[in-house]
C-alpha cells in the first residue's frame, strides 16, 4: 500500500474530532438531532480550518445507516464509501475545473436522481468562488428550491467573491485560524502515533509557520520527519528546512541599537544576505521582534504569542529592560517606514541598512517627551519675566534652514521659528515621509485665535509637497505636533508664497536640535545655572 501522508491519514472523521471550530459543530449536531437539516451551507475561511473535513462528516451522519445521527459510526458502508471518497451519493467537485455554465447545467440534471443507496445526495463544491457569473446564475434556482433529498455545502477561503443572490440562500458558517495551543497539541500527538522524536522547540517553530492552518502543521511535520531521516527532529532543523530565521540574530540586531554600533548591524545584514536570507523577511521578522519586546515592557505579558517557549520569553525580559516604551516604538515606525521602501527598491538591502544607521548612530533618537519638557521650561522661564530672547544663529558647520529664513514678525511668530527644528524632528520621528514634504515650507504668519492659525509657505515648484501636506492625515499630524510643542492647538494652513524661494531645506538632526535648545537656555536671565 502507497504511504499515506499525516494530513490525510489524520484527518478529522468525526464531529468530535473537529479542532477549533466548536460552534460550528454544535450547530450542525444540534441541526442533526432536531432534524432541521437546510438545503443549503457555505463554510467559509482559511486554508486547513476544516471545511471539506466538516461537510465529509455532514455528509456521513445524513447517510450512515444508524442515521441521521451526530455520531456516525464510521463502519457501516455508507460511512466508509463516503470516508474512502468512493460514494455515489457524495460528490466532491472542483470550483476552479467545472466552472462554466455547461458543467452547472450537467449538475442541475445529475440533481434529479434520487441516491442510489443514502437518505441524501449530498454535492461539496470546494473553492466555489471560481465558478463564473453565468455558472452561477445557472446554480441560483436548483439551489434555493432543491428537490428534497438533495443537500449543497459551498466551501470556499473568498467568500466575499460569491454573489450576494448565492450568500442569501445558505446558512453560512465561518472558519477560524486554530490557536497555536490546539495546532502544538495535536502535533504532539501525531508525532507520539509516528513514534517521532521532536523537540518542543521544533513544534513551536511548525505551529508558527502554519500560521493557523492544522493541515499546513501535519504536512510540515511530515517534511521534517524525512528531513531527519529517522532521527530526533530539533528546532534547528525546522529552521533549516523551512528557512526561518533564529531570534538570536534579532536579540543582537536590537543589541547594536541599543550599543550605537552601525558597524555591527551593517555586518550583520551583510552576514544574513550572503547566507541567502531574504532580507525582507528579515526585517519584517526584526519588526514581529521588536514588537514582541515592545508587549513585555509596558507589562502586557505574552499577549499575542503564547507559543513561545520560556527561554525565548526571558530574551525578551532582558532586552526589553534596555528601552524605553518610546524607543521601542521609534524602532517599530522606522523599520515600517524601511519596510514600506524596500517593496520599492531596486535593491532592498539599502533602505534596511539606512533605518539600522539611523537607529543605531549615537544622539540619532531624540526622545520627543525630553525635548517637549525643555520647550515647557524655556516657555515658564520666558512667562516668569527672562524676555524674549533673540532668535538662535545655527552653528557655524550648519547651513541655516529655511525655517530660520527671515519672516514676517508677529507677536508669536518667533516661537514658532523657534520650536521649528524641534517640530522637524518631531514630525520626522512619527512620519518620515512627512517631514520631508515639510521641509521645504517655512512659517509665513501667524494669527492667534482658538485655534490659532499658522501659514506655512512653501515656494513655486513644491506644489506637489503642499498638497501632500493639505491631505487630512499629513495635515492632522503636523498640526498635532505643533500643538505637542506649544502646548496650545494650532490650525495648519499650506500654500505656495512667493516669498519663499523652492530651497529645500536640510531636516535638522538631533545635534542641532539640542544645540538650539542649549542656546536659548544659555541666554535666559543671567545667573540662572
Amino acid at each position: 500500500m502507497s504511504y499515506l501522508v499525516m494530513a490525510r491519514k489524520y484527518r478529522p472523521r468525526t464531529f468530535s474530532e473537529v479542532l477549533g471550530q466548536g460552534p460550528i459543530v454544535t450547530t450542525l449536531t444540534n441541526a442533526i438531532q432536531q432534524k432541521k437539516i437546510g438545503q443549503a451551507y457555505l463554510f467559509a475561511g482559511p486554508r486547513g480550518t476544516g471545511k471539506t473535513s466538516t461537510a465529509r462528516i455532514f455528509a456521513k451522519a445524513l447517510n450512515c445507516m444508524k442515521g441521521p445521527t451526530a455520531a456516525p459510526c464510521l463502519k457501516c458502508k455508507q460511512c466508509e464509501e463516503i470516508t474512502e471518497g468512493r460514494s455515489l451519493d457524495v460528490l466532491e467537485i472542483d470550483g476552479a475545473s467545472n466552472r462554466g455554465i455547461d458543467q452547472i447545467r450537467a449538475l442541475r440534471e445529475l440533481a434529479k436522481f434520487s441516491p442510489s443507496s443514502g437518505t441524501h445526495k449530498v454535492y461539496i463544491i470546494d473553492e466555489v468562488h471560481q465558478i463564473t457569473p453565468a455558472g452561477f446564475a445557472a446554480l441560483l434556482k436548483t439551489l434555493e428550491e432543491p428537490p428534497p433529498h438533495i443537500l449543497f455545502i459551498l466551501a470556499t477561503t473568498d467568500a466575499h467573491k460569491v454573489p450576494a443572490t448565492i450568500l442569501s440562500r445558505c446558512q453560512r458558517f465561518e472558519f477560524k485560524r486554530l490557536p497555536m495551543k490546539l495546532i502544538t497539541e495535536k502535533l504532539k500527538g501525531v508525532a507520539a502515533e509516528e513514534k517521532l522524536k521532536i523537540s518542543e522547540e521544533a513544534i513551536a517553530g511548525i505551529a508558527r509557520a502554519a500560521s493557523g492552518s492544522l493541515r499546513d502543521a501535519e504536512s510540515i511535520l511530515d517534511q521534517v520527519a524525512a528531513f531527519a531521516g529517522g532521527g530526533a527532529v530539533k528546532g534547528e532543523d525546522v529552521q533549516t528546512l523551512l528557512g526561518t530565521l533564529p531570534e538570536d540574530l534579532f536579540v543582537e540586531a536590537l543589541e547594536g541599537i541599543q550599543a550605537r554600533e552601525p558597524v555591527r548591524l551593517l555586518k550583520l545584514i551583510a552576514r544574513c544576505a550572503d547566507s541567502g536570507t531574504e532580507l525582507k523577511l528579515w526585517g519584517l521578522g526584526l519588526l514581529v521582534f521588536v514588537r514582541n519586546t515592545l508587549v513585555v515592557k509596558i507589562g502586557a505579558g505574552t499577549l499575542g504569542f503564547e507559543d513561545l517557549d520560556p527561554e525565548s520569553v526571558k530574551k525578551l525580559e532582558v532586552l526589553a529592560e534596555k528601552f524605553t516604551p518610546e524607543e521601542l516604538t521609534d524602532i517599530a515606525d522606522t523599520l515600517s517606514g524601511a519596510l514600506e521602501t524596500m517593496h520599492h527598491a531596486g535593491e532592498p538591502r539599502i533602505p534596511l541598512e539606512m533605518a539600522l544607521v539611523r537607529l543605531s548612530s549615537p544622539g540619532a533618537q531624540v526622545r520627543v517627551a525630553d525635548l517637549v519638557a525643555r520647550l515647557e521650561k524655556l516657555d515658564q522661564r520666558l512667562r516668569s519675566g527672562g524676555g524674549t530672547p533673540p532668535a538662535p544663529t545655527p552653528p557655524a558647520a550648519q547651513k541655516p534652514s529655511s525655517a530660520q529664513r527671515e519672516v514676517p514678525a508677529s507677536p508669536d511668530i518667533e516661537k514658532i521659528v523657534s520650536v521649528w527644528p524641534a517640530l522637524m524632528e518631531l514630525v520626522h520621528q512619527k512620519k518620515a515621509g512627512t517631514s520631508g514634504h515639510l521641509s521645504h515650507g517655512q512659517p509665513v504668519s501667524f494669527k492667534s485665535g482658538n485655534p490659532s492659525e499658522l501659514v506655512i509657505g512653501l515656494g513655486k515648484g513644491m506644489e506637489f509637497s503642499c498638497q501632500e501636506l493639505g491631505q487630512l492625515t499629513a495635515r492632522q499630524l503636523v498640526e498635532q505636533s505643533l500643538g505637542e510643542l506649544l502646548g496650545h492647538p494650532v490650525r495648519c494652513v499650506f500654500e505656495i508664497s512667493e516669498e519663499v524661494p523652492p530651497v529645500v531645506a536640510p531636516k535638522p538632526d538631533s545635534g542641532y536640535v539640542n544645540s538650539v535648545l542649549e542656546l536659548f537656555e544659555g541666554r535666559m536671565l543671567p545667573g540662572e545655572s
